[in-house]
């Protein structure tokens, strides 16, 4: 929900509700924003809802300890069929990546309708379980990949595919809660 915040900010409750998946519960979302209104991590006001410094501190503290270097929108109609596309950038984590079809069967189970899972090794992009030559064939997806992130060698570049953002985002965040274990 933090997340959210900081990036739809300032967010009015009923968007809000939306935006992370629990349109029918507004109850849970209003005690959820007064429990982050009262520790200080959100700050309400007439245009909504935004992330006070102490909100902006924990959201980073968060994305931190599960290794997240970068989570956004990131649009690449061959990797992401559906009509919303969101990309998590994890460090150092390409060595836990075990079976990339046990990773995207994470995504689909977090509301994703798929995800490809990218690692950059040896200053190399690979789609473990696809193509090691994938990025051969499609050097400008690969240039694109590399320059949309600063990435170093062992790092993991998930690219999920949605039909909507918080679908996206949450599998995001499965996904690095996997790989930070």
């Amino acid at each position: 929900m933090l997340l959210m915040v900081q990036r739809e900010g300032p967010i009015g409750r009923y968007r809000l509700k939306e935006v992370v998946g629990l349109s029918d519960h507004e109850g849970v979302v209003r005690q959820m924003l007064a429990d982050f209104q009262e520790q200080g991590h959100v700050a309400a006001s007439r245009s909504g809802c935004t992330l006070t410094d102490e909100g902006n501190t924990l959201l980073a503290e968060e994305l931190n300890a599960h290794h997240i270097a970068a989570i956004k929108r990131f649009d690449i109609p061959l990797l992401t069929p559906g009509p919303i596309g969101v990309a998590v950038h994890l460090r150092k984590r390409a060595s836990r990546v075990r079976s990339a079809m046990k990773i995207r069967d994470l995504a689909v189970r977090a509301g994703a309708l798929g995800a490809t899972v990218i690692t950059f090794k040896d200053a190399k992009l690979r789609v473990p379980s696809v193509s090691p030559a994938f990025f051969e064939d499609y050097p400008d997806l690969g240039a694109k990949i590399h320059d949309g992130f600063r990435l170093e060698d062992g790092d993991v570049v998930a690219v999920i595919s949605a039909e909507e953002a918080w679908r996206g985002f949450e599998a995001a965040l499965t996904i690095a809660r996997a790989l930070s274990r």
